[in-house]
């Protein structure tokens, strides 16, 4: 069977993207056993700077638990075509927009996809950002159904804190037609940065923070 192939993304930066997308990637490859691909089409590369320092810094050259490839995003076609049916779940950490960037790389990662991920930052929404996003995704969606493709996307709230702003973020996205997840993650350093040896999971902290989430995202992304 071929990989699902799943993206955490926005237009917006900051927003905990690469972070979320780790979390995820290491505990599917510990705690379910699968195996799991990150593919890093930013131009920053953080998710494969952060493999890279933990293999040299922390881990001593030892094997990690799944593979972070560098990709260009024009050669992310070839890349899915070769992988696919090497894994279980590859994950695209997609570009970023930068000024005076368009939405092409961005949109046709995730075309790739089957499942998207979208974080929201309760304060910090910058509604025509949000509202371009969600309109290139629906596209996306209705380009795809129109193939015969399957592609499934849900909100959730991510660094969730005190204050109001939460619950007239939730319903913002809802009010754009945006399915959102129950579970929210924290605004808390358990979560604030991601390991890709050892699964946020293997502590008591990160199970309280990361588990409700995570169980919620298995059972929506049919794992």
């Amino acid at each position: 069977m071929d990989a699902k192939i799943i993206s955490v993304a926005h237009r917006k930066g900051g927003l905990g993207k690469t972070s979320i997308t780790l979390h995820l990637a290491t505990a599917l490859a510990k705690k379910k056993k699968l195996k799991v691909m990150v593919l890093d089409t930013d131009s920053q590369q953080s998710a494969f700077k952060y493999r890279e320092f933990e293999q040299q810094s922390v881990y001593g050259g030892a094997a990690p638990p799944y593979p972070i490839e560098r990709v260009q995003p024009k050669f992310l076609f070839d890349e899915i075509r070769h992988l696919r049916s090497k894994y279980d779940v590859i994950f695209i950490d997609v570009p970023r927009l930068t000024e005076g960037s368009e939405d092409s790389q961005l949109s046709t990662a995730i075309t790739y996809c089957d499942y998207l991920l979208i974080p929201i930052v309760a304060g910090d929404l910058e509604g025509l950002s949000t509202i371009e996003f969600i309109k290139l995704v629906k596209g996306i969606d209705e380009y795809k159904s129109e193939k015969g493709f399957s592609f499934t996307y849900w909100g959730f709230l991510n660094k969730r804190n005190q204050r109001s702003e939460n619950d007239e973020a939730v319903a913002f996205m809802k009010k754009l037609g945006v399915p959102m997840f129950e579970n929210s993650l924290s605004d808390v350093k358990a979560l604030s940065k991601p390991f890709t040896y050892e699964s946020v999971l293997d502590n008591a902290e990160g199970e309280r923070r990361f588990g409700p989430f995570f169980k919620e995202f298995l059972k929506k992304f049919k794992f």
